[in-house]
C-alpha cells in the first residue's frame, strides 16, 4: 500500500482485499483507475462498488491483470480513515506504560465521551488525513509520539468547558503537529528546547502549512518556544534543518496532497481568526511541550506522574504557566494531593521573597529550609550567621531557569512560616 496524490493505491491483490475487509469498506469504496489485463483489456470499471463478488472475480483472474488498485477519495474512505486515526490515537490513553496521559484521561470520564469526536473532526481535511494514515503506516512509534504530543495539548484544555470556538481540536492539533518535522532517524527522542526547538519548529510550520492547518494552529506551534524553555543539565538536539529537509517523510509532507478538500459537514473553519482561541491553544502547547521534553528525561519510571506533576504545579504557582489551565489538569491527578498541596505551599512562600526571584527552598520537594539564591544581604529578611554551604549544584525541579549552584547562600526568614505552614498541611 502507499500513499498517493490521489488518495491509497495497493500493488497487492491480498493486501488491496485485507484493507477492503478488514475496514468494513465493501460496498462503499470504489476504484478510480480501472483494472485491466495484460492487453489493455477492462476487467473492473471504475467507479464501480468494490463488494465481494467483484473480490472473487479478481481472486479468479490473479495473474492475469496488472495489480494496480486506487482508491477513489470518498465520504465513506474518509470516514474509515478518521474512524482507523482515532482508534489509534486512543490507544495511547489505554496503554498503561503511558503512565503520566493515563493519568490525565483516566480521572476525566465525564469529558471522555467528547473525546473520540474531537479527535476524528481533526482529520477533517482529505490532505490531513492522509497524511497522518501515511505516518501512522511507515513510522509508527513516530506517530505514538506526536498523538501523545497532541492528546498532551488536548488534556489542558479539555478539563473544562471554555466557550472559544475550535479550542479543544485546534489544541490538539498543535500538540499533534508541533514536532511534525523531526521523525528523521528518531531525533523526536531527543530534547528539543532553545535554538534547536527553533529551528525544528520552522520545518514544522512549513509542513503545516501545506496542510492548510488553521492559522491559530500555526501560532500556536511559531510560538510555544518563545519562553525560555530549558531543561538543566540536558544537551537539546542538533538540528540541521537542510538535511530534515531531505528527509522522504518530510519531502511527502512538503509535496502536498496536491487534492481539492471538500467543504466538511461540521464548522472546523469557520470563522476569523480568533484570538482568544490562539492564546489557548498556544499556553496548552507549552505546557504539553514542557511535560514532553521532561518525560523524555525522566529516569524514575515507576514515580513519573508524581515527580512530573509536582514539577509541573510548582511551575504553575510561579507564574510560568497559565493557572487557569494548569490548575484543571493539576486537580485531575486526586492521589497526590498532598505531594501537590506541599510544592504549592512551597511556591507561595517563595513568591513573598522581596526580591521577586531570591528565595529558594532547599531541597525540593520535600524543602525544609529558605536561602537566597542571590545572595541579597541587605534584604531585612537575611538570618545573619546562619549561612548555608550548598556542595552540590542543586536542580531547580523543573523550573525554567538557571540550576542552584555550589557555594554559600545566606539564610531567609521566610524558612519560619514555611515550617509553619508545612506542619499545618501534613496536620
Amino acid at each position: 500500500m502507499k500513499i498517493t496524490s490521489a488518495g491509497i493505491e495497493f500493488l497487492e491483490f491480498n493486501e488491496f482485499k485485507n484493507f477492503a475487509v478488514d475496514y468494513d469498506l465493501l460496498g462503499s469504496v470504489s476504484l478510480s483507475e480501472p483494472v485491466v489485463d495484460k492487453n489493455g483489456n477492462i476487467l473492473i470499471k471504475e467507479k464501480v462498488a468494490i463488494k465481494e463478488n467483484v473480490l472473487k472475480k479478481l481472486e479468479g483472474l490473479e495473474g492475469n491483470y496488472i495489480p494496480s488498485f486506487k482508491l477513489a477519495m470518498s465520504k465513506d474512505l474518509m470516514k474509515m480513515l478518521r474512524q482507523v486515526l482515532s482508534k489509534a490515537i486512543l490507544n495511547r490513553i489505554d496503554d498503561r506504560s503511558n503512565e503520566f496521559i493515563f493519568h490525565l484521561y483516566e480521572q476525566n470520564a465525564e469529558r471522555m465521551a467528547s473525546l473520540k469526536g474531537i479527535i476524528q473532526n481533526a482529520f477533517y481535511s482529505k490532505t490531513i488525513a492522509l497524511s497522518f494514515f501515511r505516518i501512522l503506516l511507515s513510522h509508527k512509534e513516530f506517530f505514538n509520539h506526536l498523538a501523545d504530543f497532541g492528546l498532551l495539548s488536548l488534556g489542558s484544555v479539555i478539563q473544562k468547558q471554555y466557550g472559544f470556538k475550535m479550542v479543544n481540536r485546534f489544541s490538539f492539533l498543535a500538540g499533534l503537529c508541533a514536532d511534525i518535522a523531526v521523525s528523521k532517524e528518531g531525533l523526536y527522542r531527543q530534547s528539543f528546547f532553545g535554538s534547536s526547538l527553533s529551528s525544528a519548529v520552522n520545518l514544522s510550520i512549513e509542513i503545516a502549512r501545506k496542510l492548510n492547518l488553521p492559522e491559530e494552529v500555526i501560532s500556536a506551534i511559531n510560538n510555544h518556544g518563545n519562553s525560555n524553555f530549558e531543561i538543566p543539565g540536558v544537551n537539546p538536539a542538533n538540528v540541521n534543518v537542510e538535511d530534515l529537509r531531505k528527509h522522504q517523510l518530510n519531502q511527502d509532507l512538503l509535496a502536498g496532497s496536491g487534492m481539492e478538500d471538500d467543504a466538511s459537514d461540521d464548522e472546523e473553519e469557520a470563522g476569523e481568526y480568533a484570538d482568544n482561541t490562539a492564546e489557548v491553544t498556544l499556553d496548552a502547547l507549552k505546557i504539553a511541550r514542557y511535560i514532553i521534553e521532561n518525560l523524555k528525561t525522566t529516569t524514575e519510571k515507576e514515580h513519573v506522574s508524581e515527580k512530573l506533576l509536582v514539577m509541573f504545579t510548582y511551575n504553575a504557582e510561579k507564574g510560568l504557566f497559565r493557572k487557569d489551565l494548569a490548575d484543571p489538569m493539576i486537580n485531575r491527578f486526586k492521589e497526590f494531593d498532598h505531594a501537590i498541596k506541599r510544592i504549592r505551599t512551597i511556591a507561595e512562600i517563595e513568591n513573598k521573597c522581596k526580591f521577586q526571584t531570591s528565595a529558594w527552598a532547599y531541597p525540593k520537594p520535600k524543602s525544609s529550609q529558605i536561602l537566597c539564591k542571590d545572595r541579597n544581604y541587605q534584604c531585612p529578611w537575611i538570618v545573619n550567621g546562619w549561612d548555608l554551604r550548598i556542595i552540590t549544584p542543586q536542580d531547580p525541579f523543573g523550573h525554567i531557569g538557571t540550576a542552584l549552584e555550589v557555594g554559600t547562600y545566606p539564610k531567609c526568614a521566610l524558612e519560619e512560616e514555611l515550617h509553619a505552614k508545612i506542619k499545618y498541611t501534613e496536620s
